[in-house]
């Protein structure tokens, strides 16, 4: 037997069945709404200005310099 492929189908064949398994496990994980994690985590009004002010900063254009 060709060992190569034999080892490129095990693993092609372990990826697909652990995904699926993944996919089963999470679908019994249950997720908090956004309503929920809006209201536990309550924004100060100086987050806001903070992230404009790092956004500006990141949109400056590149120097040719």
């Amino acid at each position: 037997m060709n060992w190569p492929l034999f080892w490129a189908l095990l693993f092609g064949f372990g990826m697909i069945i652990g995904n699926i398994m993944l996919v089963k496990h999470s679908a019994k994980i249950k997720m908090p709404s956004l309503k929920d994690a809006k209201e536990t985590h309550p924004r100060s009004a100086g987050d806001s200005s903070d992230v404009t002010r790092r956004r500006a900063a990141a949109e400056k254009p590149n120097s040719p310099e």
